[in-house]
């Protein structure tokens, strides 16, 4: 849909070429500024500690040229069948990283980034809202970005799917021409195989023909589309176990995982504020927008309504929230700035001095978000080596633990922090195994997760681990529970340490290495 152009550039034959090329720029530039906006949301570079997994499954597949169905760098007893619903990412990461290192990964995510903001956009536009409002949505979606696009993860491909399913739905929706949706059947082949966040886009389509089945309008085409989508679910290396998997997945409690908790677990706990606030916020102006529009879309709604109960429910479901409110909400928008103002905007800029200070606004902001942008330097991948002096919650890797490990030739079983799992898993197998990491449904039992948290956390009975399955190597965060026990255990002896963690092995083992000191 395009713009309508404001009365003052019309004239009774023809539009002004100079007040079309005014506006043509401002689109222009305020595209070029939005763009950044983005990019300076999706440029954060601390690793995310999945991805180390994702190339650690890669590297196996394609350094072996054999799929591992069982699970190759764990030293405790896993599950039979390592259900790894990541797999492909991990096969499609692996190569890039490899020939262009870290910055082949982070320009796959902002590509991935960019085109789902771009989609996002397409769709408001489908819906009706100009250029304007669906630029402001854009704007007032892109902080929570910060938080959803950590390099690299799964994640950026559901989030790109998801809103290729919206605006697929919605022209569906609109037009009444369903052969779009053969392209929602297609894409689950993919969507399954690189994240088990598919289960958003079947939800999509389940919504769609509820919604409007409500609405007395057609729904039999959403509902096909839906069992055909499931159906192409099944195209994935572990058939039917991959269904029994989501379903203990989607079921189980992860307490001590900081992005599974909900928005009121995560304001208790400490976890950075900022976000929350913005979250709630957005959410209360959507509804109050919904109610003075007197919004009648039911599927819309109903969509804006599961994902705001999701993203309140955890916090790594807010994107989807987001997503939507940057489809659905931008025509309201539209309508209540129609409201408010008196007159069609740009009427007022009848001097030259005024139709120059749109302009510059967009190239003071081009100029400000570029540098933000570039300063973060966005193609690299950092991996701090401490926690954040302010205390505020983040990852770190125990980068010199294992430089250590490395540099006296140690091997063996290590006993380890959630967190820091998968980084040990591709940074030290195959001389090391680790006892935990980030894959945890898809590999650990319910009972050694249980009992892997009460070692972490130092809670009673935090020997049994130990006793269990004893490890070689114990690496812990220094600020744990735990670590303070293990100091005064007459069993174990650190053999390093840092500001970011610390390496205990049994006293018996430690007579080949120097006496560790806390000076180091």
């Amino acid at each position: 849909m395009s713009v309508p152009f404001p009365q003052t550039f019309q004239t009774k034959d023809s539009i002004s070429l100079i007040h079309l090329k005014e506006i043509k720029l401002l689109h222009g530039l305020f595209g070029v500024l939005i763009i950044l906006v983005c990019l300076n949301a999706l440029a954060g570079t601390v690793a995310d500690p999945d991805l180390w997994g994702y190339l650690a499954f890669g590297r196996v597949f394609w350094e072996t040229g054999r799929f591992p169905y069982h699970d190759l760098f764990a030293y405790v007893p896993t599950l039979d069948v390592w259900v790894y619903h990541e797999w492909l990412t991990g096969v499609l990461l692996y190569p890039v990283y490899h020939a262009l290192g870290a910055p082949g990964l982070q320009a796959v995510k902002f590509a991935l980034g960019l085109a789902t903001v771009l989609l996002t956009y397409l769709t408001a536009r489908r819906r009706g809202a100009n250029f304007w409002s669906a630029l402001l949505g854009l704007w007032c979606i892109q902080p929570l970005l910060v938080t959803g696009y950590s390099p690299v993860r799964a994640q950026l491909f559901t989030y790109l799917f998801f809103a290729l399913s919206l605006y697929i739905l919605e022209g569906a929706r609109l037009s009444g021409r369903w052969r779009s949706l053969v392209v929602l059947v297609v894409i689950q082949i993919f969507w399954c195989n690189v994240h088990g966040g598919f289960l958003a886009g079947l939800g999509l389509l389940a919504l769609y023909g509820l919604g409007e089945a409500i609405s007395r309008r057609p729904w039999r085409p959403y509902l096909l589309a839906l069992a055909a989508a499931s159906l192409m679910t099944l195209i994935n290396p572990y058939g039917l176990e991959y269904w029994q998997y989501l379903f203990r997945a989607v079921t189980m409690p992860r307490p001590e995982v900081t992005e599974w908790a909900s928005v009121l677990q995560a304001w208790q706990a400490g976890v950075p504020r900022g976000p929350i606030i913005f979250f709630v916020s957005l959410a209360t102006v959507a509804i109050l927008l919904a109610v003075w529009a007197k919004w009648r879309e039911i599927t819309p709604a109903l969509v804006l309504g599961l994902t705001l109960y999701l993203g309140l429910k955890h916090l790594r479901h807010q994107v989807f929230f987001l997503l939507a409110v940057g489809a659905y909400l931008p025509v309201l928008m539209e309508a209540l700035g129609k409201r408010i103002r008196s007159s069609p905007p740009l009427d007022s800029w009848k001097l030259p001095l005024g139709r120059l200070v749109p302009v510059a606004l967009a190239l003071g902001g081009i100029l400000i978000y570029g540098y933000k942008f570039l300063s973060k330097d966005p193609l690299t991948l950092k991996l701090p080596i401490r926690p954040d002096p302010s205390g505020v919650a983040g990852i770190h890797y125990p980068v010199a633990a294992v430089e250590f490990l490395q540099k006296n030739h140690l091997s063996g079983k290590i006993l380890n922090g959630f967190n820091w799992g998968e980084y040990l898993i591709w940074s030290l197998y195959p001389s090391c195994r680790v006892a935990m990491d980030g894959r945890f449904e898809t590999v650990y039992g319910d009972d050694l997760c249980r009992l892997h948290s009460e070692f972490y956390y130092g809670r009673p009975g935090w020997r049994k681990f130990l006793e269990q399955f004893p490890p070689d190597f114990i690496l812990v965060d220094p600020r744990s529970q735990v670590y303070a026990l293990l100091k005064d255990a007459p069993d174990w002896l650190q053999i390093y340490g840092d500001a970011g963690c610390a390496l205990f092995q049994p006293r018996m083992a430690t007579s080949k290495l120097a006496p560790f000191s806390a000076g180091k």
